[in-house]
């Protein structure tokens, strides 16, 4: 099982991170082994800064060598699809092909009522939007729109879509894009019945994500009707990882929301690097 992390929002004392701190952090995060680097996206739903996506990942990428990077999950309907196109097959080419674009509809009404669109149409925008954006980032002229990406760059970047477990997005994400992120915000049983429904489609490569961890809580047996996370011991968080290994996901994506390089250290790091290892020992 690949193992990604997220990044920190703001340093220790609330101020902002310069460009040199999140390259290192980036760099430290690949030092220590992680798969992958992976960024969420929200507007205006939280009071606590967040970073634009994009430009954190591009800064990241910049500060690493090989690790892959990507969004999890970029909200499609907040932004026209051709301005996002550019962006994403801009960042394709700055990282040499090591970006993978996870893309939804988004969830969270306080996003979409950020920048006026609305919440009710987020899923005809999507649909609307994804063919549009693969078609310019392989450089089809859409609409009398080309954006002439690099040759180097054309049939990029990976797609992969973010939806909840049910509906017909899992099966498009089997049957058209490059894989499937699933929500750690939902339970480990709907995580089951969702991962069968994307292998039985012929779906390749699986993935949850924004699945929270903290290795300092106290133990707790998973409870499969619960939302999934591995907060929790790092015993259990590896039966965990085992767990959905096991049910047949690829990836997961591990985010310590507001953490700061204080309260997620190297040694942190480490130890939920070593999850992986330990689980598949198990």
């Amino acid at each position: 099982m690949r193992l990604g992390m997220g990044l920190p929002f703001q340093q220790p004392d609330g101020s902002a991170l310069t460009i040199p701190q999140v390259m290192a952090r980036a760099r430290l995060i690949e030092q220590i082994g992680f798969d992958g680097i992976w960024f969420g996206d929200s507007i205006g739903r939280v009071k606590t800064p967040r970073p634009d996506s994009l430009l954190w990942l591009a800064i990241a990428a910049a500060g690493t060598e090989h690790i892959e990077i990507g969004t999890a999950v970029l909200q499609v309907p907040l932004r026209h699809p051709v301005e996002l196109a550019k962006r994403l097959f801009t960042i394709h080419g700055l990282t040499g092909g090591r970006f993978t674009a996870g893309l939804g509809a988004g969830s969270t009404r306080g996003d979409f009522d950020a920048v006026d669109v609305p919440y009710e149409d987020r899923f005809r925008r999507l649909a609307t939007a994804l063919p549009i954006i693969r078609r310019l980032c392989s450089g089809e002229e859409v609409n009398g729109v080309s954006l002439a990406p690099w040759p180097n760059t054309r049939n990029g970047p990976r797609i992969m879509l973010g939806a909840w477990e049910s509906g017909p997005w899992v099966t498009r994400a089997a049957k058209e894009y490059d894989g499937w992120m699933a929500s750690g915000r939902t339970t480990f049983r709907a995580l089951e019945e969702g991962i069968k429904r994307f292998r039985d489609a012929g779906g390749k490569r699986a993935m949850v994500a924004t699945v929270e961890v903290n290795l300092k809580a106290p133990h707790k047996p998973l409870d499969p009707e619960e939302r999934f996370s591995l907060q929790c011991d790092a015993a259990e968080a590896a039966d965990r990882l085992h767990r959905l290994a096991e049910i047949g996901f690829d990836d997961v994506g591990l985010v310590r929301y507001d953490h700061t390089e204080a309260n997620l250290t190297e040694d942190d790091l480490v130890a939920i690097r070593g999850l992986v290892k330990t689980s598949n020992q198990a």
